[in-house]
């Protein structure tokens, strides 16, 4: 299982602000049919990761 890291998103997708992410992860985002996949903390604290896989499910499934 590999995670991506906030900027290796960002990058992915091009986004500049984080702000931006944070917003497609809201439940009450209107851009996707489905939010953007929350992240995950290994520990408390630690910066937030991405499961890359769930990440790929979700850029076929609403992104393209």
């Amino acid at each position: 299982m590999s995670y991506l890291t906030s900027k290796q998103v960002r990058e992915r997708f091009n986004i500049k602000a984080a702000a931006t992410l944070w917003r497609w992860q809201k439940p009450t985002q209107k851009m996707f049919k489905e939010p953007f996949p929350q992240p995950i903390k290994v520990v408390k604290g630690s910066s937030s990761l991405w499961d890359q896989k769930e990440i790929e499910i979700w850029e076929v499934n609403f992104f393209r």
